[in-house]
């Protein structure tokens, strides 16, 4: 065994990084709280829940992340808020998720109890992303018929951030969209199959309104606002709200809800890109309100589509599948934002009242019942019960052992991460510049162009449409963005393309924008995500790492470089295919590389074809006589590429894998998992004659089958 000064020079020496290990589950143990001031405490509790979800994928919908400005305002308004997480049943300081679908030895601490809850005047669920067992269930149930508050957050239809298969809409509703047996649970959980009738499910039951399974953008922002006096003075104050991919309810039992904000005639609202359906059903008032509210006996719900109008841009932790830093939406202070309207719900909520329905006495004004509450395309699956894409890894969202580190619920982690709280602007995101010049003054908007020249000296650049360069816009810079952007002060920016975002106005009295937040260079390629969102027909470039070969030796499985999930098919020229095919070359597993070429389908799945240039964006792992043990690999972290050597003990999973040990200390062990193409050669069920010889292994630390293993190995080598 190296000590500990050796071996990090060892690490330095092959570009590693040396990590810590502590016990599991304990970094980041602590619920929080955050308290009002001794004068300005209103002796009220508002609970969010974290125990089924809302910090899946980029959801980061937790009081000191995204969901921090809400929380703080709540704060200024008196209420002491708190976090959510379960129950620790064990009394050992943690509280822990299991899979409690099938029977396990460990009980899952995770969950809804109304003693946990009862002493909150509100509970808010935000993109609850897990299904409610039956005695969840009831104690919402309790919870609301003691005259407290719940607020319901949603999001699309699809909104399965954790690839699940479940999304808040199906949870929330008390259903999957799904009609397979599968989803008829039993046990603590019950039938969770679609009904395919709109007054069928728990939230209808409880509250009178079901959540759509459609998926609407409507950024400009949803303005049928409805009056105050019909609203128990909710929308007092509230303007149009931002809808970036969201959903709308319908109202089936209007004395029991009724809607707050809806489309108004005026609004254009379209089908969410992803939709699986039309995405949009019926428009308008039809479509069902974005907002609404409930009036169950002696307590109150609150209904929202998005999470979009209500998010902020500081995420605290890391995803859960890759590791990667999370990016979510500075909604709260978007012009767009729900805050004022939270607020009121909140109040609201909190505020117990002795009516018991909408039922046009006393001010109560009753709602209208949504014309078709469930459209036919509700009644079915376009997912027919599986997920929509496929997991990064080994990530299992059932399974916490396999959740990178400082992401929520993961094993491992340092504490509070250091989030990109302004998400980069991306060509998806923008608008061309002829399209800015057709924005409303006032409207805050991103947009791509080329620089031109500069405009007032060193104070602005001109900023020319890259398809229509006759069309252009002025840009007044910010003192500390002049040195690299205008012209005269930099000449080289001239003819760059730039991202800029900014309030649509005036400037040297032609159409301009003012006020920029952010600019910089724009990106050269796309990510495999903003590529799968072009058309057909396109020429793009891209960026991503390789996963895969694919049919052959003729092409290869490109994956976003931020969400492995997201992969796109490249069909290979036959000149590029000795270097680039991953069956052809082992060593290109792994490796980021930049691809050009026509944007198609292939294999029958989202692909480029004609490639016309490939190269590489970083070097495969290099070969190298040095190698670390089994045991020194143990202290490094996932995700780290490394060269080790041990003794080959046992096979595992089938001939698809093999158990490596420390010759030195043999109850260090990895698990390997090999490639189709490396298993006649080196699978120990396969040739038994292996076990007990040395093995050299170039690859990357990952979990494989929950265990610590190595995966996407490019080399392997019997060294005896």
């Amino acid at each position: 065994m190296l000590n500990k000064h050796k071996l990090s020079a060892l690490f330095i020496a092959l570009g590693l990084s040396v990590g810590v290990s502590a016990q599991p589950y304990q970094w980041n143990s602590n619920a929080v709280v955050k308290l009002p001031s001794e004068g300005n405490n209103n002796g009220k509790t508002i609970l969010f829940d974290v125990s089924h979800g809302g910090v899946e994928g980029n959801a980061d919908w937790v009081i000191d992340g995204g969901f921090s400005d809400f929380a703080d305002a709540l704060v200024e308004q008196g209420y002491t808020v708190k976090e959510y997480r379960g129950i620790d049943l064990n009394n050992d300081g943690l509280i822990r998720f299991f899979d409690d679908r099938t029977s396990s030895s460990a009980q899952n601490e995770a969950l809804i109890s109304y003693q946990g809850i009862q002493d909150a005047d509100v509970f808010i669920l935000a993109e609850t992303n897990r299904p409610f067992t039956l005695a969840e269930q009831q104690a919402l149930e309790q919870f609301v018929a003691d005259g407290k508050g719940i607020f319901f957050i949603a999001d699309h239809y699809d909104a399965d951030r954790n690839l699940n298969t479940w999304d808040a809409t199906e949870v929330f509703n008390g259903y999957n969209r799904s009609d397979l047996d599968k989803y008829n649970l039993g046990g603590e959980y019950g039938d969770w199959r679609n009904p395919k009738m709109a007054d069928a499910g728990w939230l209808v039951d409880n509250f009178g309104i079901r959540f759509r399974f459609n998926g609407v953008d409507y950024k400009q922002g949803v303005s049928g606002v409805v009056a105050a006096n019909k609203t128990e003075g909710l929308t007092a104050g509230v303007q149009p709200v931002l809808m970036a991919a969201g959903a709308t309810l319908a109202i089936v039992d209007e004395q029991k809800a009724k809607g707050l904000v809806y489309f108004a005639e005026s609004d254009n609202p379209v089908k969410w890109k992803y939709a699986k359906d039309n995405g949009l059903y019926f428009g308008g008032e039809a479509e069902g309100p974005y907002v609404a509210i409930a009036k169950s006996g002696a307590g109150k719900a609150a209904f929202i589509g998005d999470s979009s109008p209500i998010e902020d841009a500081t995420p605290k932790y890391k995803r859960q599948d890759t590791g990667q830093n999370k990016r979510t939406y500075p909604g709260w202070t978007d012009s767009g934002n729900a805050a004022t309207l939270s607020i009121n719900i909140i109040n609201w909520l909190a505020t117990p009242e002795s009516y018991h329905y909408f039922d046009n006495n006393n001010g109560h004004t009753a709602g209208i019942a949504t014309q078709t509450p469930m459209a036919d395309q509700e009644k079915s699956d376009p997912n027919n019960g599986q997920p929509w894409g496929s997991p990064a890894g080994d990530f299992n969202a059932w399974d916490t052992d396999t959740y990178q580190d400082n992401s929520f619920n993961a094993p491992f982690g340092d504490g509070q991460v250091n989030p990109d709280p302004t998400p980069a602007p991306t060509p998806n995101e923008s608008v061309s510049v002829t399209q800015a010049l057709a924005t409303p003054q006032g409207e805050k908007l991103t947009v791509r162009g080329s620089v031109s020249s500069a405009i007032n000296g060193i104070y602005g650049l001109v900023l020319s449409d890259v398809d229509a360069p006759e069309n252009s816009i002025y840009i007044k810079l910010e003192s500390n963005q002049r040195e690299d952007f205008n012209p005269q002060l930099n000449p080289a920016i001239v003819n760059q393309q730039i991202i800029v975002s900014g309030t649509r106005a005036s400037y040297m009295n032609e159409a301009g924008i003012r006020d920029v937040s952010d600019i910089q260079l724009a990106p050269t390629a796309l990510s495999v995500e903003q590529a799968l969102a072009t058309s057909q027909g396109e020429t793009i470039t891209l960026t991503g790492t390789v996963v895969d070969a694919l049919n052959g030796e003729f092409a290869l499985l490109l994956a976003d470089s931020n969400n492995t999930a997201l992969t796109i098919n490249i069909k290979l020229e036959s000149s590029q295919r000795a270097q680039f095919n991953p069956q052809l070359n082992p060593a290109m597993l792994g490796v980021a590389i930049q691809v050009t070429g026509l944007r198609g389908s292939y294999l029958g799945e989202d692909g480029i074809r004609e490639v016309s240039n490939i190269k590489l964006l970083e070097m495969p792992l290099p070969p190298s006589n040095d190698s670390l043990s089994v045991s020194d690999v143990l202290l490094l972290d996932r995700g780290t590429p490394v060269i080790l050597s041990g003794q080959i003990k046992r096979k595992f999973n089938g001939k698809r894998g093999l158990k490596l040990i420390d010759p030195k200390q043999p109850e260090q062990a990895v698990f390997v998992k090999l490639k189709p193409a490396q298993r006649e050669q080196f699978s120990p069920k396969l040739n038994p004659s292996l076990i007990g010889k040395t093995l050299r292994v170039e690859g990357i630390i990952k979990r494989y089958k929950g265990k610590q293993g190595i995966k996407r190995v490019t080399s392997l080598t019997l060294i005896d």
